[in-house]
């Protein structure tokens, strides 16, 4: 916990230009500032494959997500993504802006194939910048195959991901790509 951290909280305070695999955090305890997330605070044109967090809480004022709080690319012609990875973070706290079950904002990124299920929680924020999966969507963004926990975040957005039953969150029809 590094509550006196101003900026980019997270296993990874910041990543630029990185591939970042295979990695799993549980039982974690984060509280930030802005850009606060428990593998990557803010990821620069960065690709994340294969990442998990479990259990335990996020928490800081903007910008807060369950796995990454900010993932972008600087403009269209570079990209950053979050592939097969999710979040079951029991509580993703923001106390004035952007917060999302996965991620708090994306621009210029993909995510693919990746879910949240736990509490998404709000102080004050306006409904357009929080969500089950993804807490605010900015420019040249793509979300594929993606899902989050109704019930479960207490969000009900559209367009940020598909909300879920957690009925439909335990069953693998939800995550078999049939196309």
């Amino acid at each position: 916990m590094r509550s006196t951290n101003t900026y980019n909280t997270g296993l990874f305070g910041r990543s630029q230009d990185a591939t970042i695999s295979n990695i799993g955090l549980t039982d974690v305890n984060i509280t930030g500032h802005t850009w606060v997330g428990p593998l990557v605070g803010l990821a620069e044109t960065t690709a994340l494959t294969n990442c998990y967090a479990t259990s335990g809480t996020v928490t800081g004022t903007t910008i807060v997500g369950g796995l990454v709080g900010y993932i972008y690319a600087p403009n269209s012609s570079s990209s950053s993504s979050i592939t097969n990875s999710y979040s079951s973070v029991d509580n993703v706290t923001a106390s004035t802006n952007y917060v999302g079950g996965l991620v708090g904002y994306v621009n210029y990124s993909s995510i693919r194939s990746s879910y949240s299920t736990g509490s998404v929680g709000v102080a004050t924020i306006s409904t357009s910048n929080r969500g089950g999966l993804v807490g605010f969507t900015g420019s040249g963004i793509t979300i594929t195959d993606s899902f989050y926990d109704n019930a479960t975040s207490g969000q009900s957005d559209t367009g940020k991901g598909t909300g879920k039953t957690t009925a439909q969150m335990k069953t693998k029809a939800t995550f078999t790509d049939n196309s």
